[in-house]
């Protein structure tokens, strides 16, 4: 059965960033993705999925019952997604149905009706009041979501915090002087974090979807072993970066009362992550806006 083709848009994104390795994978896609619709059992019910970076996700009928099929680029930081889901069991995540190690394909649990909390009215309130909504319903989520893994069995194992902040430490030395020095430290300072759990290093509202079964799911996580303010690095970066109806104090409040995390390990998450994005960036712009992002969470 010839199915069909990959976005355009994600096409180009893997091209972009991933190169020669990257169009091997799209090479790939189209066998894989129909030897697994034959051995599966399924019936594609439409075209794949627009919007995506790295996956090719096909909705799929399953023996009667509403899926989609996964073929992801794996990585390092999605690999072991479905360790995480098969751990999250559709406790507050994406079901896993099936998985195939050979190539990290999934069938999962479609999720009706799939509104983005981006996107989501809360009703009659004002913007300060929607984004405050939102912010507490995705950390109460990710909270959740934090727990002690399972056995890997076969599936990937997690990638572990500790040694991200080992690989960001060597990274901050393309960063100008003091955020080298500022970054490191924040590296030294997080390296002994206490009890650890499955969290998520790609935490934002795009990937916490409005479900049927539950108010709000999570998908396409990229969990790593790591403590409870972890979760909290790239979401409280990301809401800053692209703007959002709350001040920085407020945010950083908001979200480690709601991740029960220690405020200030959230606010050292939050700048390393924003540090990370100036020392990728390099000068310019871009480097000099995630710099003034961390000013802003260390005043928070």
């Amino acid at each position: 059965m010839q199915l069909p083709p990959i976005p355009d848009d994600i096409r180009r994104q893997v091209l972009e960033w991933s190169g020669d390795d990257g169009r091997q994978w799209l090479d790939s896609v189209p066998g894989t993705a129909e030897r697994l619709v034959d051995q599966w059992g399924l019936a594609p019910t439409g075209g794949p999925f627009e919007g995506g970076t790295h996956s090719y996700v096909l909705p799929v009928d399953r023996d009667g019952e509403d899926a989609v099929l996964k073929v992801i680029y794996r990585d390092e930081e999605n690999a072991a997604e479905p360790t995480a889901l098969r751990d999250y069991d559709g406790d507050g995540a994406v079901r896993l149905y099936e998985y195939e190690a050979e190539t990290g394909a999934m069938l999962l649990e479609r999720v009706m009706p799939g509104t983005e909390l981006l996107e989501h009215d809360f009703g009659p309130e004002d913007d300060r009041a929607t984004w405050r909504r939102r912010v507490e319903s995705a950390c109460g989520l990710y909270r959740r979501l934090w727990r002690a893994p399972g056995q890997s069995d076969g599936f990937p194992a997690y990638p572990l915090a500790t040694d991200l902040l080992a690989d960001l430490e060597r990274h901050f030395e393309k960063l100008e002087s003091p955020w080298r020095e500022r970054g490191q430290d924040l590296c030294r300072t997080l390296a002994d974090p206490g009890e650890v759990g499955i969290a998520n290093r790609d935490t934002h509202l795009g990937n916490i979807i409005a479900s049927d079964r539950e108010p709000w799911l999570l998908i396409d996580p990229k969990p790593y072993l790591a403590e409870r303010a972890f979760d909290a690095g790239y979401f409280v970066f990301r809401q800053l970066e692209y703007g959002i109806a709350l001040g920085t104090p407020e945010l950083v409040r908001i979200v480690a009362e709601n991740l029960g995390a220690d405020r200030e390990r959230v606010k050292a998450w939050a700048a390393v992550r924003a540090l990370a994005e100036a020392a990728e960036a390099g000068p310019g712009e871009y480097h000099d806006s995630c710099a003034g992002v961390v000013a802003d969470i260390e005043r928070a």
